[in-house]
């Protein structure tokens, strides 16, 4: 958190690009912790830089193929493919419907409130999960 609002260059971007980055860091942290390898425990790691026009944040984490990576690649599949408000109200829709005390939406609101292109890459037993939205916004 504090790594995002010291930022000189996302300060100069203004409190919306802040804002959205700080979103995209701590949701995609908060899922490199939660879903890490325990058998194999590893440091979680995060960077957020801009590059070509991009405000760009990675989180890559030890992973156990398995359900998580499945879901996890599901999920991203899903954002890229439909429309991420709406998977937003569907998920609302779910929760409402059918709690279970986890709400399964913060990849879904990286990509409809902050605005960002997500992507993963599975390599070596590790996930590196991909933020990146346009500085012309």
């Amino acid at each position: 958190k504090e790594e995002i609002l010291s930022d000189e260059t996302l300060k100069a971007l203004g409190a919306d690009t802040q804002q959205a980055a700080l979103l995209a860091a701590i949701e995609l942290t908060e899922n490199g912790l939660k879903y890490s390898d325990d058998q194999q425990p590893a440091p979680v790691e995060f960077d957020c830089s801009t590059q070509d026009g991009r405000l760009v944040i990675r989180v890559r984490n030890r992973i156990q193929a398995g359900p998580h990576t499945e879901a996890l690649a599901e999920t991203l599949r899903r954002i890229k493919t439909e429309n991420p408000f709406d998977l937003y109200v569907q998920r609302l829709e779910s929760i409402k419907d059918h709690p279970d005390g986890f709400s399964r939406l913060g990849l879904i609101r990286v990509a409809y409130e902050g605005e960002f292109d997500l992507d993963v890459e599975f390599k070596d037993g590790y996930a590196v999960v991909t933020a990146a939205r346009s500085l012309d916004r």
